[in-house]
C-alpha cells in the first residue's frame, strides 16, 4: 500500500500530489482535497481521495490518503531542515502506531534521490527523480535496496506544467496501460478542479479537487 501511494505518479499524480506550479503573484495554496471516481456501467463509483496540506512558503506539509471506503488508509508528513529544505518524511499505514520512513538527498549527479527505510535504517527501495526545465517530474527510476533497477515512471507536461501522459515501465521492458488527461475545469487561479483520465484511450476516471488558499 504504501508503495502504491508513494509512487502515485503512475495515476498521473507528483507526488506525492502534484500542483500547478505558481508564479509569485498568484494565490498561495493552503490545501488541496482530490476525490477520484471510477466510470462503471454508466455508474460513478468513488475509488479514492487524497488531502494535502501546505504551508505559507508552498511547502507541503501533510497527505492523507483515502481508501474505497472513505477511511484514512495512510498518513504521512514531510520533514524539513532548520533551512526549510526537505529531508525526509514519516507515515503511518492504517492502525499503525510507529512511523515508516523516508529520507531524501540530492546525489552526486544533482538529482533528488526519495528513499525508504527499514527499522534498521537501511534502504528497502528507491526512486531517483528527473525533471525538466520547469522542475516537472519527467522521470522516476526506481531500485529496490540491494540497488538493482525496478522499473520507472515517464510523466508528459503540457506548457502549463500539467501532466497529460503517462506510463510505468518495468525492469524488463514491458510497460504498463498509457494514462492520458483532458483537463475540463480550473478555478480562477487558473489551477485545475476537474478533469479525465483515459486508460488506453478509455475514459476510466473522473477526478476533482478543491483547493483553498491562504490569502483568501
Amino acid at each position: 500500500v504504501v508503495l502504491i501511494a508513494l509512487t502515485s505518479c503512475k495515476e498521473g499524480k507528483s507526488n506525492k500530489k502534484e500542483i500547478d506550479n505558481k508564479s509569485k503573484n498568484q494565490l498561495e495554496i493552503a490545501s488541496v482535497k482530490e476525490e477520484n471516481f471510477d466510470l462503471r456501467n454508466d455508474s460513478i463509483i468513488f475509488n479514492s481521495a487524497t488531502i494535502e496540506n501546505f504551508d505559507k512558503n508552498g511547502n507541503s506539509i501533510n497527505i492523507y490518503w483515502i481508501g474505497q471506503e472513505k477511511d484514512t488508509i495512510l498518513r504521512f508528513y514531510r520533514k524539513y531542515d532548520n533551512q526549510m529544505k526537505l529531508i525526509g518524511a514519516e507515515y503511518y499505514e492504517q492502525g499503525e502506531t510507529e512511523p515508516s520512513r523516508d529520507s531524501v538527498y540530492i546525489n552526486s549527479n544533482g538529482l533528488k534521490v526519495e528513499a525508504s527505510l527499514n527499522s534498521e535504517n537501511q534502504i528497502s527501495w528507491q526512486f531517483t527523480e528527473t525533471t525538466d526545465e520547469n522542475g516537472n517530474p519527467v522521470l522516476k527510476t526506481y531500485e529496490n535496496g540491494k540497488g538493482e533497477y525496478r522499473g520507472l515512471d515517464s510523466l508528459f507536461f503540457d506548457k502549463q506544467n500539467r501532466v497529460v501522459k503517462g506510463f510505468y515501465e518495468y525492469s524488463n521492458g514491458r510497460r504498463s496501460s498509457i494514462k492520458t488527461y483532458k483537463y475540463v475545469k480550473s478555478d480562477k487561479a487558473g489551477n485545475w478542479t476537474e478533469r479525465m483520465m483515459y486508460v488506453n484511450d478509455t475514459l476510466r476516471q473522473k477526478q476533482f479537487r478543491k483547493i483553498t488558499y491562504h490569502n483568501l
